[in-house]
Order: C-alpha cells, then sequence, then structure tokens
C-alpha cells in the first residue's frame, strides 16, 4: 500500500510540474424526465439535478488528452411507485468519471472537443431509503464541448448534448423486486455544464 501511494504521488509530481497538466471542475444543470411501467413498478417523473465536477487531466498532445472526474450532484424530485405504494424524495448522487478527451477544431483561443468516458456512482435517497436500496450506476457515453483560453493559465470550458448509454440498478427492501434499467440518450438542449481550467 505504502509503495502504491509513493508511485501515485511521483506520477502527481511528474504531471504538475509540466505545463501540460491542468485541474478544473464544472457546475451544471440537468433536466431529465423518467417513464418506466410494468407490473411491479412504475415511475412518471420529472426531476432537475445540480451538479459539481472537480477534476485534473493531462492534454498528451495537441489534439488528445486524459482526465479524471469526481462528481457530485443533488437531485431535487425523484418518485418511484412500488405494488401501488408510491415514494417520493430527494436524492444525492456520487460518480467517478475517467475520460479521454480529443480536440478536433484548434483556432486561436477556440477548441472544440468531444469528451468520451466511463462512469460509475452510486445514489443516496433522502426520504425513502428504508423502501429501497440506494440505486447504483454506470454510463458509457459521449459529451461534445468548446473551450476558451483566456490567458496561458486559464481556460473557460461548456460541455452542452448528451450521447450516451445508462444503466441502473435498484432493489426494493419491502418488496422481492429488483429492477434494472437501460436507456439510450441523444440530446443537445437537456444537459449543460460550464467549468474552469487552470494550467499547473
Amino acid at each position: 500500500m505504502k509503495k502504491f501511494f509513493a508511485i501515485a504521488a511521483l506520477a502527481v509530481a511528474s504531471l504538475t510540474a509540466n505545463a501540460q497538466a491542468w485541474i478544473g471542475g464544472n457546475l451544471g444543470y440537468t433536466s431529465t424526465k423518467t417513464e418506466i411501467e410494468n407490473r411491479y413498478a412504475s415511475l412518471d417523473n420529472t426531476a432537475s439535478a445540480f451538479s459539481f465536477a472537480p477534476e485534473v487531466g493531462y492534454d498528451l498532445d495537441e489534439n488528445w488528452a486524459v482526465a479524471l472526474r469526481l462528481s457530485y450532484a443533488h437531485i431535487d424530485s425523484y418518485t418511484v411507485e412500488i405494488n401501488n405504494d408510491k415514494f417520493t424524495g430527494t436524492a444525492n448522487s456520487f460518480a467517478i468519471n475517467p475520460y479521454v478527451r480529443y480536440k478536433f477544431f484548434n483556432e486561436g483561443n477556440f477548441t472544440a472537443f468531444i469528451d468520451g468516458g466511463i462512469t460509475y456512482g452510486t445514489t443516496h435517497l433522502n426520504g425513502y431509503s428504508d423502501v429501497i436500496e440506494n440505486p447504483n450506476f454506470f454510463n458509457i457515453g459521449f459529451n461534445p464541448g468548446i473551450a476558451y483560453a483566456i490567458s496561458d493559465d486559464v481556460t473557460l470550458v461548456a460541455h452542452f448534448g448528451d450521447l450516451s448509454y445508462n444503466i441502473t440498478t435498484t432493489k426494493a427492501k419491502r418488496y422481492d423486486v429488483k429492477s434494472t434499467i437501460s436507456a439510450f440518450n441523444i440530446g443537445l438542449d437537456n444537459s449543460i455544464s460550464f467549468g474552469v481550467y487552470v494550467a499547473l
């Protein structure tokens, strides 16, 4: 374990010693509508979520970068109905997201890019955690974005849209019900986030 932390510290030090490394974060807003109907459970819910996602990354060259993002989101409305019992509450979500960035357009201070990666996370339910176990989710997807360098060290970034495949698993405690929800998402109007990157 000590050897692992020593290697990790050396890796971080080598990144921060190079101007190609950066740290940053995003603030985001997402609005989703979910509809589910089967013999055990139904859900028809529109929810909005605010998120915060700090990250660290490294530019491999002019076009490619790798990064790691940690994220937190608060969902203000989450409703599920099981065997005619309806439960509503809020939720807090935590996730880890390693990704690769491809910058396909560079002109002056402007850059256009697309991020592709995987996300794994869990959602803590407030209001009905005694009824349903906390859902876990997995996502693989792509997010386009644009960046504008306001100086050599500071860059403004915006992401918009979503092309992704999601799997969410949930298990009810009071009933013998376990659900796995798979969804394919594509859109440019339901998700937007803004961030700032600072070169190290």
